[in-house]
């Protein structure tokens, strides 16, 4: 009879423990919890996009860059690229700048494809190709929105948040540059509010202090850039009733200029 009993509570013990084990599988590691708890999801820059609704198309498409972005193939600069060109493919689509928009996409698909996202390629390239030769350009915009969120959920999932956090960097850089220089164009103290983004600069900032890597960390040009972003959050932080002067605008442009000249060296 006891022995019966000791087999029934060994059972038990056995059981329990591989039950426990495969509990403890299922959770994260430590440091991939805690680099979840460090890092924040941020914002699509569309935000700031909000207010080219307000302006004529043939002045968005002047907006677009004349010369794509581009950079030395390496990881860093290749995500915070791919966010900075998301940006501009936005642009152009808002502006109907066809020529443009074929070539920044191109280049966003190479640069997707680097940072090891084929799927997302594949899904997406044909779809672009398509509705950028049709001029369909309420659903490139609404294609390029989807494109994006992919890419991010993606390296998020991958748990890559340090391109995760460059890809957002390149992206609100310059949304942010290009925004002001269009507002600079006819001044409006109203327009300038869409630049009041100082949760999203909070965030980057933060983003960008928590990345360890030191393939990142110890390149010049990346504590180069964080400085230049912590200023232009200072400039970010400095408005008046959520607007802003053309002095700042002129800060604005001339800080996120050179944070994008940065990730070129």
């Amino acid at each position: 009879m006891k022995r019966t009993v000791w087999l029934i509570l060994a059972v038990i013990i056995v059981t329990g423990l591989t039950s426990c084990k495969k509990k403890e599988e299922k959770l994260p590691s430590q440091a991939t919890a805690a680099a979840i708890t460090t890092y924040a999801p941020l914002p699509s820059f569309k935000e700031v996009f909000r207010v080219l609704d307000q302006l004529q198309v043939k002045d968005i498409s002047a907006a677009v860059p004349a010369d794509l972005y581009k950079t030395k193939q390496e990881e860093m600069r290749n995500a915070f690229s791919l966010g900075l060109l998301t940006a501009d493919a936005t642009i152009a689509a808002k502006g109907h700048n066809k020529k443009r928009l074929s070539k920044i996409s191109s280049q966003m698909m190479d640069l997707t494809s680097l940072l090891g996202l084929e799927n997302e390629v594949n899904q997406m390239s044909a779809d672009l190709k398509t509705l950028i030769e049709k001029e369909q350009w309420v659903d490139l915009e609404a294609a390029l929105d989807t494109h994006k969120k992919k890419v991010e959920d993606k390296l998020w999932e991958m748990e890559s948040f340090d391109n995760y956090t460059l890809m957002l960097l390149g992206g609100w850089i310059e949304a942010a540059n290009r925004v002001a220089w269009l507002i600079k164009q006819n001044y409006s103290a109203e327009h300038t509010k869409a630049l009041n983004q100082k949760g999203t600069f909070n965030s980057l900032v933060a983003n960008l202090k928590s990345i360890k890597a030191e393939r990142i960390t110890s390149q010049p040009e990346f504590q180069e850039a964080l400085g230049l972003v912590e200023q232009l959050k200072a400039v970010i932080d400095a408005d008046t009733d959520q607007t802003y002067t053309p002095e700042q605008l002129e800060q604005i442009i001339s800080l996120t200029s050179q944070i994008k000249e940065t990730f070129k060296k």
